[in-house]
């Protein structure tokens, strides 16, 4: 194997193994890949090709049909399987039909005759390649991040509303179906619009980030935290008992920690619920931590409450 060189030229970026038993034709291939700037491994037959390919990530495999070892179609076959996104061309001194056909369903790009005709058609192949390369995957991202976008909260970057009633909506139906704890959190800020007034909504979005990084730091990975609106969040726990849900919230009120100037007009009020039997729906358990955050928040605040329903259970726990 013989390596050459780095990107030089700006503009085209990439990194391409050119394959080829001719070694006259590989090298000059290798020289005009990286005098446009790209970064080249140089093999041999088809057993080297696919031992690179295990080893590093390439951008383009450029191939010989026909070599020892595997054949060009073979290698691109194991590139795929390594990298389903990796573009190819293939090298052929026959370009019949059937050889093109072949390519194409092995997920080859596109395919030059040997002996080039010119070396601009290898310029003009491999950066059509790897452009096209780039703007799919450019798009894969673009993607992922609306998707993204469409389920998170633009200041706090915790769940929407929407995502919340999707996902609350599953975790109600679970836990009916297999008889399963669930329980939910609900947090309120005691102070915000004192904040907003008194230093503005620039303070009041930080004052929201505090608490959504507290909410971050304290859940599990199969917890969903959302933005439940304004100035309330709310918490999904599966698999979560309400004694557990209790500690859970008493945790992320205890790292809220805000700036000197706010510590007396920022605090959390909170309510608690573990789903029962008198829920009848994904709603009507919303409803119930609800009812427990405006018991919190009609008690004077910066406290945690449960449902009315629940308070025997919050007397056999405060007891504990």
């Amino acid at each position: 194997m013989q390596e050459n060189g780095k990107p030089q030229i700006e503009g085209l970026t990439g990194r391409v193994l050119i394959a080829d038993d001719d070694a006259g034709f590989r090298s000059m291939l290798a020289r005009r890949a990286t005098k446009m700037g790209l970064s080249v491994l140089e093999v041999e037959d088809g057993e080297q090709a696919v031992a690179a390919l295990k080893l590093e990530r390439f951008d383009l495999v450029v191939s010989d049909l026909y070599m020892p070892g595997h054949t060009g179609l073979e290698v691109i076959q194991k590139a795929r399987e390594i990298d389903p996104e990796i573009h190819a061309i293939i090298l052929t001194a026959s370009a019949t039909v059937e050889n093109a056909i072949d390519a194409l369903r092995s997920g080859v790009y596109d395919y030059l005759t040997k002996p080039l005709e010119s070396l601009a058609d290898f310029d003009v192949t491999v950066t059509r390649a790897l452009e096209h390369a780039f703007l799919l995957h450019e798009n894969k991202r673009l993607f992922a991040e609306v998707q993204r976008l469409a389920v998170t909260d633009a200041l706090t970057g915790l769940y929407n509303r929407h995502k919340l009633d999707e996902v609350l909506s599953t975790e109600f139906e679970r836990a009916r179906r297999y008889k399963r704890p669930l329980s939910i959190i609900m947090l309120d800020m005691d102070g915000l619009k004192t904040i907003n007034d008194t230093f503005g909504h620039p303070a009041g979005d930080v004052a929201l980030k505090i608490v959504a990084e507290a909410i971050r730091k304290t859940v599990r990975r199969v917890d969903l935290p959302a933005r439940f609106g304004g100035d309330e969040f709310i918490i999904v726990l599966p698999e979560v008992e309400l004694d557990v849900a209790l500690l859970i919230a008493e945790r992320i009120s205890e790292k809220i920690r805000p700036s000197e100037e706010q510590k007396d007009m920022f605090s959390l009020s909170g309510g608690v619920a573990q789903l029962r039997d008198e829920h009848a729906s994904a709603e009507d358990f919303v409803r119930a931590v609800d009812e427990a955050l405006y018991r919190a928040k009609r008690a004077g605040g910066a406290q945690i409450m449960l449902p009315v329903s629940e308070e025997k259970s919050a007397e056999v726990l405060q007891g504990s």
